[in-house]
């Protein structure tokens, strides 16, 4: 889904890919303002495509139909091939990523694993690090996609400001909370097997998710 051009329908998109967010959340999922998306949720709501849940919005069924339309209208646009062909490209970095966040929640002391209470700021700042190096080659990857939807730069995008915020407040690593760089790599992922046609119950049965 192309960001900006039709924010509505970047909105379904979103919630497709997140189950269900916060305005917040969707604010910073299609690159808008919060007033911006509130307005053209009020209209969702109105068109039956959304409904509340809590704090928070979801998709109604007919807003689920109307989102496996617009990934299938951008694998069609893409290319099946192509989205499959970046699903399991994407599988070599993704494994790196699930190691790199095992580091920040864990360390070994004396041979043991032990919960990360984030206290020695030399051993996250390797963390960090890594997970520095881990964004840059994602970067090149994203480029090597060539005519790939809008939408996965955007992606793209959330990951370079969730870097950025995790240099100082560490929440933006891996807290459900904000929108962490862990958070939006798990959408990112989601949007690959779903533009592949695929399921996360199969790709983590072969040990891919």
């Amino acid at each position: 889904m192309t960001a900006n051009a039709d924010v509505p329908d970047s909105i379904v998109w979103a919630m497709t890919i997140k189950g269900s967010a916060s305005l917040d959340g969707l604010a910073s999922a299609v690159g808008s303002n919060p007033e911006r998306v509130q307005a053209i949720l009020n209209r969702l709501l109105k068109e039956g495509l959304v409904e509340r849940a809590g704090s928070s919005h979801r998709l109604s069924s007919k807003g689920k139909l109307k989102g496996r339309q617009l990934l299938a209208a951008e694998r069609r646009r893409w290319g099946t091939q192509n989205a499959m062909a970046a699903l399991d490209g994407f599988h070599r970095l993704d494994t790196r990523m699930k190691e790199t966040i095992t580091a920040w929640q864990m360390r070994d002391i004396a041979g043991e694993q032990v919960l990360n209470d984030h206290t020695d700021d030399r051993y996250d700042a390797r963390v960090l690090g890594r997970l520095t190096e881990l964004h840059q080659e994602l970067k090149a990857w994203v480029s090597s996609l060539g005519a790939s939807p809008k939408g996965i730069r955007l992606y793209l995008e959330r990951l370079t400001r969730a870097l950025e915020s995790a240099r100082s407040d560490p929440r933006f690593v891996a807290s459900p909370t904000v929108d962490s760089y862990h958070s939006v790599w798990f959408e990112f992922h989601e949007a690959l097997i779903q533009l592949a046609g695929r399921k996360r119950a199969d790709e983590a049965a072969a040990g891919r998710a």
